[in-house]
């Protein structure tokens, strides 16, 4: 974690909440119980996106969905899925007729779902509390490496970034990581989350 407690203490709420709605949304596509457990969160300077990902990532080919946001901040965000985690999700979620269409398309189509609940339950907490504030891009699936897929994303105008993983199966992890032009307003936001959600 972050060596800034009192920076996290604003930031893992958020985080909290939205993967709850998205494990609310992610359950009833997969009608089984699925548990979405937020395992990793840390503040670091942009620059250092690609050192701290390539570890728990490597350099193989993977998939991921992003998504570009604007208004009261602006950034950009990937949700990025491990080999080995993509194939759990797709086994999970896939039914035996989407089973029937090629395995590339059912591929992208399952984690471009997965990487819309993700969204839908993390920036939609993140909306919430700057009153509709921020407009987002419809996301998008991407593949190639960590390098790849941050190189072709990254930006020097986002200063700081925000990287985090979640568990949904044992020793089965998604990765996301955010970059922000700013953190200011969300740390401010933060203050108002039990005002619109239960905590």
């Amino acid at each position: 974690m972050n060596e800034n407690p009192q920076l996290l203490a604003h930031l893992q709420p958020i985080f909290q909440v939205g993967l709850e709605r998205a494990e609310i949304m992610l359950q009833t596509i997969a009608k089984s119980p699925m548990k979405l457990k937020l395992n990793h969160l840390e503040v670091i300077p942009s620059e250092e996106l690609l050192s701290q990902l390539k570890s728990p990532l490597g350099l193989e080919k993977i998939s991921a969905m992003e998504l570009v946001f604007s208004g009261e901040y602006n950034g950009m965000t990937q949700l990025v899925f491990p080999v080995e985690s993509a194939k759990l999700l797709i086994d999970f979620i896939a039914t035996e007729e989407r089973r029937k269409i090629d395995k590339d398309q059912l591929d992208q189509a399952i984690l471009s779902e997965v990487g819309n609940l993700f969204f839908n339950g993390v920036m939609g907490v993140m909306s919430t509390l700057s009153n509709y504030g921020i407009t987002y891009m419809i996301p998008r699936y991407k593949v190639g490496n960590i390098g790849q897929l941050l190189l072709s994303s990254w930006s020097k105008k986002y200063s700081t970034a925000l990287y985090g993983s979640v568990e949904f199966a044992s020793q089965r992890e998604v990765w996301f990581w955010f970059q922000f032009n700013t953190l200011e307003p969300l740390l401010e936001q933060s203050q108002k989350l039990s005002d619109y959600f239960e905590i």
